[in-house]
């Protein structure tokens, strides 16, 4: 995952043009050539949006009074406001400086600043090298353009149930900043491995449905296309974010906070951290806003290690290479992995014997009493099964995490000691 983020890392990116498709090559790459890809045209109405021109982004940077050349795009893509309009033109520093973004509090990091539906021209430095700079004369360049015939990608994976059954798991992730790791592309780099781990599940109760497209104005043209479908279909799902530092672990819940999602995400968070970081729908910052949205409410959550905007590194220069790193990564993959396993076996089961069937004649507990000894997690996770309960309710009680109760039920099963009442032939 890494590597990936690492190959991903200095594309240009934004939410249109050839960064973001260059970039969906990549990933098209990593899961094995499956992606389904789709364009919107530029100009489009989109419910309360229209799909912007493709910003197409060559070079740009600043040639202070002495002729140093600062602000280079093609050493840092920050350094460019995102969407910026082109600017070729002489300036005195104070004219200059109203182009200027930095962050005071943060005097090393540049910013990232976009200025998506509103054309203007900026660049973005560290306050510190603000700071440093001397009257005179400027020359402020940018080679950038706007295609009105331009488009918007996103693609999408479906992989199959191994039953019958039309109900779906959404995953999503976002793919249109620039040159930062976490906040970018931590999400896509998880959302490959579990393409690649779904894909491998002997069982799976769900059919997936894995969706990768710029943030916000990607998801809205998503679901303008797909409306029926997911209303229709989705019962759980999470958008990926930030996935892949070191520090927490961190859900954001749907605004009703009783979902299939709320649910499994709680349980999970609970069982991969002894400090989880649960946050309400006011905390919403990503495509969960429009997952969510009242018209279609699929009870979305989102999964974070570090929730966006809560780590001083968000939307910074700081956000790089080595403040995403392996181990945080499989941290993050482990605890989405977990989170499918929790929705995979969160089925009803009802027992079907009457009284406690004999365990001990089918191997499955000891046939010698003796005090203290017995493992009571079969005799308890039966004594709940009636056929009312979710695997995930029962869990909770006997205060396990539902996936490891796999092998009592594969093993209950194969002697028929229990029935899936939801499961269909």
């Amino acid at each position: 995952m890494h590597a990936l983020i690492s190959r991903l890392y200095k594309i240009p990116r934004s939410i249109t043009g050839k960064g973001f498709r260059d970039s969906l090559d990549i990933i098209d790459e990593s899961v094995g050539g499956i992606l389904e890809r789709f364009s919107i045209p530029s100009g489009t109405q989109v419910y309360d949006w229209r799909v912007p021109p493709e910003w197409v982004i060559n070079d740009g940077y600043i040639i202070t009074p002495d002729g140093d050349k600062i602000c280079e795009f093609k050493k840092h893509n920050l350094h460019i406001l995102n969407y910026s309009a082109p600017i070729d033109m002489r300036l005195s520093l104070d004219e200059l400086k109203q182009h200027i973004y930095t962050i005071p509090h943060m005097p090393t990091a540049i910013p990232y600043v976009t200025s998506y539906y509103e054309r203007r021209w900026g660049f973005c430095m560290s306050d510190e090298q603000l700071g440093s700079l001397k009257d005179g004369e400027y020359h402020a360049f940018i080679d950038s353009k706007f295609k009105e015939d331009g488009e918007l990608n996103y693609a999408q994976i479906i992989i199959p149930s191994t039953i019958k059954n039309d109900k779906e798991i959404l995953i999503s992730a976002y793919l249109c900043h620039p040159q930062m790791a976490n906040n970018e592309l931590s999400g896509p780099a998880v959302w490959c491995e579990l393409v690649k781990f779904v894909k491998n599940l002997k069982h799976r109760r769900y059919n997936y449905r894995f969706v990768i497209a710029p943030e916000t104005i990607g998801s809205i043209c998503y679901i303008n296309r797909n409306f029926e479908t997911l209303k229709s279909k989705v019962v759980a799902g999470f958008v990926l974010s930030c996935i892949g530092d070191d520090r927490d672990y961190s859900v954001v819940l749907s605004p009703d906070e009783n979902s299939l999602s709320d649910i499994a995400t709680l349980h999970t968070i609970k069982h991969i951290t002894n400090n989880p970081k649960i946050y309400p729908f006011l905390y919403r910052g990503s495509d969960e806003r429009q997952y969510n949205t009242p018209n279609l409410n699929l009870g979305i959550t989102t999964i974070c290690r570090s929730l966006f905007g809560e780590f001083d590194e968000y939307h910074t220069s700081l956000d790089d290479l080595d403040f995403v790193t392996p181990t945080g990564l499989e941290g993050g993959f482990n605890y989405a992995r977990n989170l499918i396993e929790n929705l995979e076996i969160n089925t009803k089961y009802q027992l079907a014997t009457t009284c406690e069937p004999n365990l001990g004649s089918r191997g499955l507990m000891s046939t010698l009493s003796r005090s203290g000894i017995h493992d009571h997690t079969i005799l308890n996770f039966l004594a709940y099964c009636n056929g009312k309960r979710s695997v995930i309710e029962i869990a909770n009680i006997l205060g396990v995490e539902a996936r490891s109760l796999k092998p009592i039920i594969d093993k209950l099963l194969e002697f028929k000691l229990i029935r899936d009442i939801c499961e269909r032939d």
